[in-house]
């Protein structure tokens, strides 16, 4: 088992959280002056959970990537060209599971030139968050993850896995951060990843007349309409891997300002996922656009 006060001196930051509990309740517990650093705090720590708080850490801060479904999370790593299993056996790897099904956390720490970076969330085709890259909200407060041995609020406890050493985590592979980056800029664009020939619908013909009957369509959909819907008309965009496919369903979507989120609609665009048994495609916008009238 390692101590709390081991964590402390290795420069982990660290939060008490309530035994049994997977978040804390102090108010303002995600700034600096409330999160522990000193080893002579370890005390505080006593008889609760513990909290890593990424952010804060030295001499860089660490970060999670947190795998809620793995299967989904595998598909949506592979579409980027990274084998999810390969991380997970890696050398060195540090991994904690908390018991639950498909469920795992892997910690890395970030390169030295690297401050820390803004959390960001990937969907499953079932809605719920399939895997999240973890660090700091978008105004750089910290985010935290339970550290075993921490006990679930079903009751058993965290667990450390892989063969690595949690008081020397491995730098985060150049791929995930890469990755990351691009997510936090918004530059994961669908003509770019990579989808096996199973159930994705194949790529359409880029061309100005089909740009144009696609737009024509969608102007005959409202963008204010229920977000299942919403949702399913940005990935039928998507669907056809064109370069310009976000910069369309983004347009689309502004249609409806008082609806229009930029973070919510980046989240379904990183979130898009054609590999399930009926994966989504342009006869959705057609579909729905001669319900409103389109006649072509």
């Amino acid at each position: 088992m390692i101590s709390a006060e081991k964590m402390l001196e290795t420069g982990f930051s660290l939060i008490p959280i309530p035994l049994g509990q997977k978040g804390p309740t102090l108010p303002g517990w995600n700034t600096p002056e409330r999160c522990l650093t000193n080893p002579t705090q370890h005390g505080i720590l006593s008889g609760k959970n513990v909290g890593l708080a990424h952010a804060y850490c030295t001499p860089t801060p660490t970060c999670a990537i947190d795998i809620d479904n793995y299967k989904h999370a595998k598909s949506w790593f592979a579409t980027h060209g990274i084998d999810l299993c390969l991380l997970l056996r890696a050398p060195g790897v540090v991994v904690i599971w908390s018991g639950k099904k498909y469920s795992l956390k892997i910690l890395y720490r970030l390169p030295p030139s690297v401050p820390a970076l803004e959390s960001k969330k990937i969907n499953g085709a079932d809605g719920k968050s399939a895997v999240e890259f973890r660090c700091a909200t978008k105004d750089g407060k910290t985010v935290q993850d339970v550290l075993p041995p921490s006990i679930h609020p079903e009751g058993h406890r965290y667990q450390w896995m892989g063969d690595g050493n949690p008081l020397h985590l491995p730098d985060i592979p150049p791929t995930l951060l890469a990755l990351w980056h691009l997510l936090i800029a918004n530059g994961s664009r669908v003509a770019n990843r990579l989808f096996n020939s199973g159930n994705a619908p194949a790529p359409r013909q880029e061309s100005p007349r089909q740009i144009a009957t696609i737009w024509a369509a969608l102007k005959h959909i409202s963008a204010d309409c229920a977000y299942e819907l919403w949702r399913n008309v940005v990935w039928a965009v998507l669907s056809t891997r064109w370069s310009c496919a976000e910069d369309l369903a983004q347009s689309w979507s502004k249609l409806a300002p008082g609806r229009y989120d930029e973070d919510a609609f980046w989240l379904v665009v990183n979130s898009y996922m054609p590999n399930h048994s009926s994966p989504i495609t342009v006869g959705t916008i057609y579909h729905h656009a001669r319900k409103g009238g389109w006649n072509g």
